[in-house]
């Protein structure tokens, strides 16, 4: 019996020792896993983008006047040198009591300047006859050596001076007349010359369809106000405003991918050009961000986009980087040890910290500069409960 009971003694104490043993042994920490793997490396620049008509004309009147109503609707087709809208010149207004009386006193004044120019033009022409006499009879007397040469030039000087003056009174009797025309202007009514005789036609500078009508209303109008937008809906270009920090990593030619458009399908785009000076825009955040607009043109045919239109908005991935049979690791497996990136390699179920060498990435995935065993599994998001030597176990696995 002491025997027996010795022999379950120490069972007992053996079973509770393991127990004690499995109950205090290191637990693995689960972790996501990634792997390693070889292939090519694409880093874009990703940016929101507009459509837009790549020849948009913005048609405004040159004249001032009363804009006949626009028969046409947003959306109907126009042909280049096609009348779009008819502008008519305003008429002049009614004057008032006053007015009409400083009117009336202005043609007074102005044909008594008329008169006063008129004596002083005949007064001109009569001093001037006298002294072309006057020349003429020097010019005898000099042949008959009765004057001498300077008592001539005397009498030419005297003549040339009242030709001025000639001059001069009829040029101020063509100014007083216009100032008595201009004057005698301001009394016209509004009735005059057909207005339906005057009228000023707008034509369509292209071929193409109206995109937007100011107002479709009949109005008056001044010079230079829009009155409707006009291009081809299906020549569209995709334009990008990019950081300049990114823009300048992008060259003309540059592929590109145009998603988020309202559709599963990806567009293909090739970057056109990149405009030379950049500008300033505020974000959303109210942070002053220098930007840079570069356009595209979609090389998918127009077949799977005809539905895309003017200022739709869609997002553009645009490739400055390609890197063919590199080797891939998840940006998430990365962390910075020191001044070193690194990241967690596993060996069976350990975790061993591995210094890398990090070439081109972008925003999920990074090349290493360096060679590893392709298909290595590494650990996505490590937290600091994981270091060098602990034991791991795959998350989705225990799953």
């Amino acid at each position: 019996m002491k025997w027996r009971q010795i022999i379950i003694a120490v069972l007992v104490v053996a079973a509770i020792g393991a127990g004690l043993v499995w109950a205090f042994r290191p637990q693995p920490i689960g972790v996501d896993l990634g792997h390693v793997e070889r292939g090519t490396l694409t880093v874009t620049v990703n940016e929101e983008g507009l459509v837009r008509i790549r020849d948009l004309y913005q048609v405004s009147t040159p004249v001032t006047g009363d804009l006949q109503r626009i028969p046409l609707k947003v959306g109907d087709p126009v042909y280049e040198n096609e009348v779009i809208a008819t502008i008519i010149p305003q008429q002049s207004g009614f004057l008032d009591e006053r007015s009409r009386v400083e009117a009336q006193a202005s043609i007074g004044a102005a044909e008594a300047a008329v008169g006063s120019a008129r004596a002083e033009l005949a007064g001109a022409k009569s001093d001037l006859e006298f002294w072309q006499g006057e020349m003429d009879r020097m010019n005898a007397l000099l042949e008959r050596e009765l004057v001498t040469a300077r008592d001539v030039a005397q009498t030419r000087a005297q003549l040339e001076q009242r030709r001025v003056m000639v001059d001069n009174a009829t040029a101020a009797l063509s100014m007083r007349e216009r100032q008595l025309e201009q004057a005698e202007a301001r009394l016209l009514g509004p009735n005059g010359v057909s207005p339906e005789l005057s009228r000023y036609e707008i034509r369509s500078p292209a071929n193409g369809e109206i995109l937007e009508i100011a107002s479709d209303s009949s109005r008056s109008i001044a010079a230079g106000s829009p009155v409707m937008s006009i291009g081809n809906p299906r020549d569209l270009e995709v334009v990008v405003d990019l950081l300049s920090t990114d823009a300048v990593q992008v060259t003309p030619g540059a592929p590109a991918t145009i998603d988020g458009w309202g559709r599963d399908a990806v567009l293909e785009g090739k970057v056109t050009r990149i405009e030379p000076i950049g500008f300033t825009k505020v974000s959303a955040l109210g942070i002053e961000e220098q930007r840079v607009r570069v356009h595209l043109d979609i090389t998918t045919p127009k077949e799977e986009w005809q539905s895309l239109g003017h200022l739709y908005r869609v997002f553009v991935r645009i490739e400055t980087q390609r890197i063919e049979d590199a080797y891939l690791v998840p940006t998430a497996a990365l962390f910075r040890d020191n001044d070193e990136w690194a990241m967690f390699t596993v060996e069976g179920d350990t975790a061993h910290l591995r210094p890398v060498k990090l070439g081109p990435r972008n925003a999920n995935t990074a090349a290493l500069d360096e060679t590893i065993e392709e298909g290595t599994p590494v650990i996505l998001h490590p937290n600091d409960r994981i270091g060098e030597g602990s034991l791991v176990a795959d998350r989705a696995a225990a799953e």
